[in-house]
């Protein structure tokens, strides 16, 4: 289990060394193996501002800028189209290295002398975006050293957790047991859905047939999202802990997997047939298509989440090449339920596939916290997305 300690310090006051912490979560039984420091992969990059944006007088493919870094201003010369004066952006200074093995050097571009350079998140190694230059906040102190602005830099904790210790298969459950071992108090993050449109009984409805495999089943409906990327902060914190950023919807299900130790699942929803979810145990010789574009035979007794004619996921394993969140989808069903540890441990190895889903279901989960995952997850989709959570939600919990 991989810790953030910047995430981590959201959810309780550590007034302790690192070292000393490592000490004492170790001797509560949670072996920390390792301690390292994650860095951008960069050097001598700051935030600075442009000041003057002018048509370079040889070509029109290039822009000559004037930047503004604190205790100077330097000329660039840059071909990227998405800058205008007033723009807060990451520039390269002479000497800085990038990933890659670049240096940068004082140069001259078609006559014009470029001291230093503006940074596109790829050619920082934060992302992905190559499409232009970095658009920094505006409110970030010109001047400043890059990864200290960005909070770039953080310390990791790899700790291993036994198997008997499933409720600390999380940042939420690491901070509880650090609240537990120094006194600290400990804050558990904003849970507040702000809804607005139609009621989600309205619009679908959830349906468990087998309750011995599926005890709970929660659902909320999210309109109107806008799919992209997800921003700097979010993907910082996935990456820490071990994962690679999809975009914003899958992102924040995996964002509160690992905050709250609830995976979730989102569904497209209008791949689900007749609007509905169907939870129950595969039929004899099923076969179902899963995300990762593997054709799996069932065995009798796998839990399947169904809409109302097919397949959508094998329930806490994996979701389904037919109802996965795409660039154009604009409906999520966000998906947060209780499967029975047993079952998922039973089926995860008869299909030969592993998740962190998985991982988590097969230990067991807190059954008591389906709701409040649900609740936090649709929150920040909404804000990330652009989305609308619709009233309500539904909660199948045929056996308290």
């Amino acid at each position: 289990m991989l810790v953030s300690l910047r995430w981590l310090r959201d959810y309780v006051d550590i007034g302790i060394s690192l070292e000393e912490l490592a000490d004492r979560l170790t001797m509560a039984g949670l072996e920390v193996e390792e301690i390292k420091e994650i860095a951008p992969a960069f050097t001598n990059v700051v935030v600075a501002k442009i000041l003057s944006v002018k048509t370079h007088p040889e070509t029109d493919k290039y822009y000559f800028c004037d930047v503004a870094a604190g205790e100077g201003t330097y000329p660039v010369v840059c071909g990227a189209r998405n800058i205008k004066p007033g723009d807060v952006v990451p520039l390269a200074k002479i000497g800085a290295a990038l990933p890659g093995g670049y240096t940068i050097k004082s140069s001259k571009i078609k006559g014009s002398i470029s001291e230093g350079m503006l940074c596109s998140e790829q050619e920082l190694g934060i992302g992905d975006d190559a499409s232009g230059i970095m658009i920094l906040p505006d409110d970030l102190a010109i001047g400043l050293d890059l990864a200290e602005a960005l909070n770039l830099k953080d310390m990791v904790l790899d700790i291993g957790v036994t198997p008997n210790r499933s409720d600390c298969l999380s940042i939420i459950g690491i901070a509880r047991e650090v609240a537990a071992i120094t006194g600290a108090v400990l804050k558990y993050p904003d849970t507040a859905v702000p809804e607005s449109g139609q009621d989600i009984r309205n619009i679908t409805s959830v349906d468990i047939l087998d309750p011995d495999l599926c005890p709970r089943y929660s659902a909320r409906i999210i309109k109107d999202v806008t799919i992209k990327a997800s921003p700097l902060w979010m993907r910082q914190r996935l990456e820490a802990v071990g994962l690679r950023a999809i975009n914003n919807i899958v992102d924040v299900t995996n964002y509160v997997m690992m905050e709250l130790g609830q995976p979730l699942h989102a569904f497209d929803f209008r791949f689900l047939e007749e609007g509905r979810i169907v939870v129950r145990r595969s039929r004899g010789g099923e076969t179902f298509t899963s995300l990762d574009g593997k054709e799996n035979i069932l065995e009798p007794d796998t839990l399947m989440i169904c809409d109302g004619k097919k397949p959508v996921a094998i329930g806490g394993i994996m979701g389904g090449l037919n109802s996965e969140v795409k660039e154009d989808t604009k409906i999520i069903l966000l998906e947060s339920a209780y499967f029975t540890p047993s079952s998922i441990r039973k089926s995860a190895k008869a299909l030969g596939i592993s998740t962190d889903a998985a991982f988590r279901f097969g230990r067991g989960i807190d059954l008591e916290g389906v709701i409040r995952a649900l609740h936090r997850a649709a929150q920040v989709i909404a804000e990330i997305s652009g989305g609308r959570v619709c009233r309500g939600y539904i909660d199948q919990y045929p056996q308290k």
